[in-house]
């Protein structure tokens, strides 16, 4: 089931030099459109797959297709 996060979270775009951030407000949206958590607990992925998480992290291959951002509820 493909759940659009854009309709319970809002989103902002977060600042970084180095590595990708992660926390429990982090977020990465993805080239393709669709955003995962930085520390997703559920099997999730990107439509193109390359961010892909679970068990409390996340995996991605290209970090250049990938923006972070602050998820904050509506």
């Amino acid at each position: 089931m493909k759940i659009d996060m854009r309709s319970i979270y809002r989103f902002t775009p977060v600042e970084h030099s180095g590595p990708l951030p992660s926390g429990g407000d982090i977020y990465y949206e993805c080239a393709c459109g669709d955003i995962v958590s930085s520390v997703s607990y559920i099997a999730a992925a990107c439509e193109c797959g390359n961010v892909k998480g679970g068990q409390g992290s996340a995996t991605v291959q290209d970090a250049a297709r990938v923006k972070p951002v602050r998820g904050k509820l509506r």
